[in-house]
């Protein structure tokens, strides 16, 4: 039997729970009962809060696009803001929602802009204004709602006073960047134990891992009154992300005998290892200046209209993959000896050396990367 999660204002959403949706072990379903319809209507005060003009006022994003596997995120947490802010047409505005996210109906947001140009974005298009993603086209938002016979909601008379403070960017991009981190750490714990090249990390950084997982469910749980904490969260991934990936250089760097091995990847491709050497040095490097160098977003007169930093976490964890990707790489000999070497009775390491190898076909470099990278992630159990 499929598990559901129902979205109630007392219930907050964890990392498990967005982790199980977002694998889709878990399903997001939101009913609304007479008690909690009674108490929309009792907090509900048309004399607070922003108007719906108002907050299309600030849909003047601009800048890269955020990536669309955020912007699922994005759309949980703000299905799950409406449930812990009633307003009387809420169930309507949450159903809304959560077809947008069953359907892959992805707002399109931008990843600079005013403080409140994100939520502006992601929100609109579920009053039929806007742009959307759909199926790979960029499309008016009311075209979509035509395409599913949708009617259009109605706006509020005012959106919750707690709206534009809730930073749906900030928040989805860590809780995104986090559950895949933890995927990768995963994969180099279970996959890659015996590997003489990298240390052991069981005293560097699961404790780390825990304590920052603690700390976003406890500001999950009320994400719009804790936004003084979310560039502080924030800071800590990211030095997480970049410190986990200078580990695994450091670790091949001093216990590489060999740097000049050659890895014959198939018959058109052969690198020497001290170029993937120097390639997983260089992906390092970057992640540290981005961590050491980030901007204080609380300074500095444009502070307001720069967003980015939400995504320097995605573009950390980026880097991660490919240099996981080289480390896995880097672990293989010659293929044809490696071969003859395993047979089906040896350990979870040698079977998974084998698939890398029947994975690695492409002479493409870019091309094998990716395939590595999405071997690493098919690879990893979703109960983390």
């Amino acid at each position: 039997m499929e598990e559901i999660f129902r979205l109630q204002p007392e219930i907050p959403l964890t990392i498990e729970i967005i982790q199980d949706i977002l694998s889709q072990q878990v399903s997001l379903k939101y009913s609304v009962e007479p008690r909690d319809k009674a108490d929309a209507f009792n907090n509900y005060s048309e004399r607070e809060g922003l108007t719906s003009e108002e907050l299309k006022n600030f849909a003047i994003g601009l800048g890269l696009e955020v990536p669309a596997e955020i912007t699922r995120v994005m759309l949980l947490l703000l299905a799950d803001f409406f449930a812990k802010n009633p307003l009387p047409l809420n169930s309507k505005i949450i159903s809304r929602i959560l077809e947008f996210y069953e359907f892959e109906i992805l707002p399109q947001v931008f990843s600079q802009g005013l403080a409140v140009s994100p939520t502006a974005h992601l929100l609109m298009p579920v009053f039929g204004q806007g742009k959307v993603y759909f199926q790979n086209y960029l499309l008016n938002a009311a075209d979509v709602h035509d395409i599913f016979s949708w009617q259009i909601n109605s706006w509020p008379e005012k959106l919750p006073a707690t709206l534009p403070q809730a930073s749906f960017l900030g928040w989805g991009s860590l809780v995104y960047n986090f559950i895949q981190f933890k995927k990768l750490f995963s994969y180099y714990q279970i996959l890659l134990p015996e590997s003489p090249n990298l240390s052991s990390t069981e005293k560097l950084f699961p404790a780390q891992i825990e304590h920052l997982q603690s700390q976003l469910n406890e500001a999950l749980a009320y994400p719009q009154t804790q936004q003084k904490h979310l560039s502080g969260l924030t800071c800590q991934l990211e030095k997480l992300l970049a410190k986990f990936g200078e580990h695994i250089t450091e670790s091949f760097s001093e216990n590489r005998n060999n740097n000049s091995t050659l890895f014959t990847l198939n018959e058109n491709l052969s690198v020497k290892a001290e170029y993937l050497l120097a390639l997983l040095q260089t992906l390092s490097e970057e992640n540290l200046i981005m961590y050491e160098s980030g901007f204080d977003t609380n300074s500095g007169p444009s502070t307001n209209f720069i967003r980015h930093f939400w995504l320097q976490p995605y573009q950390i964890l980026k880097n991660l993959e490919h240099i996981l990707a080289l480390a896995t790489i880097l672990q293989l000999t010659t293929t044809d000896s490696l071969k003859k070497n395993i047979n089906s009775e040896e350990n979870l390491r040698a079977v998974y050396r084998n698939q890398v190898i029947d994975v690695l076909k492409e002479t493409v470099f870019a091309e094998l990367i990716r395939k590595t990278i999405s071997f690493i992630y098919a690879r990893v159990t979703t109960n983390l």
